[in-house]
């Protein structure tokens, strides 16, 4: 914290960490001078013994807190040290305030890795907080008449009796139709975000916010003139040295293993390194239907691992839910977020580090949308009464009871193909429809508004478009709030070595013919691979980590689903609308798995947010 009419004390500092222990087991550390403060909850990770944060330079007037990791410290430091900077631990932290001896608030751009920085100038009395590229780490910030905060979490920021927890409900409006509060806003109405690949520096009383990074420039620009071969090649080099970065350490690492392309090639490059002794971890269902636990068991045994598998039933499910819940400062609708953090409750038994395939469906195109936008193209070159036609019997299809069923997704391609790209890629991926959700909210109250959404990056191609779309909202938004938030809770730290902004920027600048070709995704990938993984991982069409929520809303989970629809604030959102969406599920008129469980997640925050405690 920055004080100003309130003064930064131990206590104060103490308390805010105290609220963030889950992230950092290790160390509680505080700094405080007579104008500013840092904490941390320490995750050891690298020089366990010796690593404490804050870190400062030789003369202690630059200090600096980071949470993550800083995957090039070694190369960082080698160079700090030719120009006569000294060290006092071999932290990867204790590059940042020597860095920033020599580059000023440039120092960032030096930076690879996923982290949250927080520095502290003592002369110029200057602070600066920066964020990974991609939004792997997050942080959060007020400014408030008492004092600037910040903070991993915005609970830190609530604890201190000065940030006020009023809804972000334009926020909240777009969680209900994405699945996600967008990477750039909070779910609080006094609480920040920085950015991903962003910075802000306070200096004089004055915030300045700036990107450092963006995807777009490489997306948009022209592509890399290269063939099929070369281009597989480079991505191998790339791939071999983002994954050797992550597996950066002194504490045992291990891989979640999901049986797909993108998990198998990260186990088997880091089994490279590692060894016999790299322990994996695969989730399953009691579910038939969506349990894929044997194709990461065989995964397993062709690269020969430690394999340790967590099978969820609906009770293991609530009792992770109810663990989970009190620790989310935001609502996220994707289920997929209570699996992960039993997984990640499993793991941290074995290791304390985890590393994941996020990232690549995103830059080589392997979610389904892609290819239904493919199809959306042609589809809409058909007369016009043809596509009402299609539309109204997409209403029809019903509800079935596996999983992400031809059914179920004809219904939503049918119903969302008329809207223009962007806004019918997040119908795919969302929750509520616009009209859907002006249906269902109060008349007059907080929710009619959404928040108005980012202008969509610019692509050389729609393709392009849309992975740039994603690499910058339901990546950020979704997919890594769910890590960070899923492996955090139990102080295990996640690392994904497809977000090497190094493999991004090379990624995002392939033609598109070497993402899709066909019916066929991650064309590139699946060549620079080939050798690494089992052919039959080569061939699996990709499912991603589904949960069975449309069976279980209608079976085990119905009356906790009922009972949390039923606390739904009328004045929020009309109690019959929500009835409606549940009974409609339930006679398996349609499938509103995703209308519900977005319902159910909000709750669960309202009821977080209606008694959020406090620390003096």
């Amino acid at each position: 914290m920055v004080g100003g009419r309130v003064a930064p004390t131990h206590e104060r500092l103490a308390g805010m960490a105290a609220r963030l222990a889950h992230r950092g087991c290790d160390g509680n550390g505080v700094w405080i001078d007579a104008e500013a403060g840092l904490g941390c909850r320490r995750l050891a990770i690298i020089d366990v013994a010796g690593g404490m944060q804050p870190l400062a330079n030789e003369p202690a007037d630059v200090l600096a807190v980071c949470n993550g990791e800083i995957y090039n410290h070694a190369a960082l430091r080698a160079e700090l040290v030719h120009r006569g900077h000294g060290f006092r631990t071999r932290s990867d932290a204790e590059v940042v305030p020597h860095l920033y001896e020599e580059h000023g608030p440039d120092f960032v751009e030096r930076l690879d890795g996923m982290f949250a920085v927080a520095l502290w100038d003592t002369r110029r009395k200057r602070l600066i907080l920066a964020r990974d590229r991609l939004g792997e780490k997050p942080l959060y910030y007020a400014a408030t008449p008492a004092a600037f905060f910040f903070a991993s979490e915005p609970k830190a920021l609530l604890g201190t009796g000065h940030v006020d927890g009023t809804p972000n409900w334009p926020a909240l409006g777009r969680y209900l139709q994405l699945g996600y509060v967008p990477a750039e806003l909070s779910a609080y109405a006094n609480v920040a975000v920085v950015p991903p690949g962003a910075r802000l520096v306070l200096e004089d009383g004055h915030i300045q916010v700036d990107r450092y990074w963006t995807v777009e420039p490489f997306a948009s620009a022209p592509p890399i003139d290269t063939g099929a071969a070369t281009a597989a090649a480079t991505l191998r080099v790339l791939l071999d040295r983002a994954v050797q970065s992550t597996l950066t350490s002194d504490v045992p690492v291990g891989v979640f293993l999901s049986g797909g392309i993108d998990s198998t090639a990260v186990a088997a490059l880091a089994r490279h390194t590692i060894g016999p002794s790299l322990n994996t971890f695969a989730l399953g269902f009691d579910c038939p239907a969506f349990d894929e636990s044997n194709h990461a068991a065989a995964a397993a045994r062709a690269l020969g691992t430690r394999h340790h598998s967590v099978t969820i039933t609906p009770s293991l499910f609530l009792e992770g839910l109810r663990g989970l819940a009190p620790l989310l400062d935001e609502p996220v609708a994707d289920p997929a977020l209570v699996p992960t953090y039993l997984l990640a409750r499993e793991a941290r038994a074995h290791v304390k580090v985890a590393l994941v395939g996020e990232g690549s469906d995103e830059l080589f195109g392997g979610y389904p949308t892609y290819l239904g936008a493919m199809l959306a193209r042609r589809y809409t070159r058909l007369p016009q009464a043809m596509q009402r036609l299609g539309m109204a019997a997409g209403a029809r299809l019903g509800a079935s009871e596996g999983n992400t069923t031809l059914r179920y997704l004809t219904r939503r391609f049918l119903e969302t193909t008329a809207m223009p790209p962007v806004a019918r890629h997040h119908a795919w991926v969302g929750c509520f429809r616009p009209e859907d959700l002006a249906a269902l909210v109060t008349p007059g109250g907080p929710l009619l508004q959404g928040a108005e959404p980012p202008l969509a990056p610019r692509g050389r191609t729609e393709l392009d478009t849309l992975l740039a779309l994603d690499l910058t909202g339901y990546l950020p938004g979704d997919l890594l709030v769910k890590l960070d938030r899923a492996t955090m809770a139990v102080s295990l730290e996640g690392r994904a070595p497809f977000l090497d902004h190094h493999l991004v920027e090379f990624a995002c600048r392939l033609p598109a013919n070497l993402k899709i070709r066909g019916i066929t995704g991650k064309v590139v990938l699946r060549r620079a691979v080939a050798d690494l993984v089992p052919p039959s991982v080569l061939r699996r069409r990709k499912r991603g980590l589904t949960t069975p929520l449309a069976p279980w809303i209608a079976g085990p989970l119905l009356p906790f689903v009922r009972a949390t629809l039923g606390r739904l604030p009328s004045g929020i959102v009309r109690p019959v609308a929500a009835r409606r969406l549940l009974e409609a599920h339930l006679t398996r008129q349609r499938d509103n798995r995703r209308e519900i469980w977005a319902l159910v997640m909000l709750q669960l925050w309202l009821d977080r947010c209606a008694s959020p405690g406090s620390v003096a």
